[in-house]
């Protein structure tokens, strides 16, 4: 029974060093595991950041675009408008010199000469 008690010992002492070694290297693996946790928690915020950065452009991007169509809805207005006042200013200066014509045509009935060309003073009644 000695021997048996000696082998159990041996045994037993083997048991306790494995599992010491296990032990060690379980808690190795376990802080390795848990600074890993963190990381992919930090991972997992950094994600969601970038998601709400993201929507948050993907509303500017869109406003700008809202914005620009409306401008350039208004600019077209405003062409037509200045198309519109270019032809009514094209045709005032056309009445303009049609004005001055017959301005200097009646000017010119009216103003009579004498027979040497040049202006009668006294007009007759």
């Amino acid at each position: 029974m000695t021997a048996a008690l000696e082998e159990f010992t041996e045994w037993r002492n083997s048991v306790e060093i494995r599992l010491c070694t296990l032990e060690s290297a379980s808690d190795r693996h376990a802080v390795k595991i848990s600074d890993q946790g963190g990381h992919i928690v930090s991972m997992d915020e950094d994600l969601s950041k970038i998601q709400v950065e993201f929507r948050a452009q993907r509303a500017m991007l869109q406003a700008l675009h809202d914005t620009q169509s409306e401008h350039i809805t208004v600019l077209r207005e405003h062409t037509t408008a200045l198309a519109e006042l270019r032809t009514g200013q094209q045709e005032l200066r056309k009445g303009l010199t049609e004005a001055r014509v017959g301005i200097r045509t009646i000017i010119g009935l009216l103003t009579q000469t004498n027979d040497k060309g040049e202006p009668d003073r006294d007009p007759p009644n």
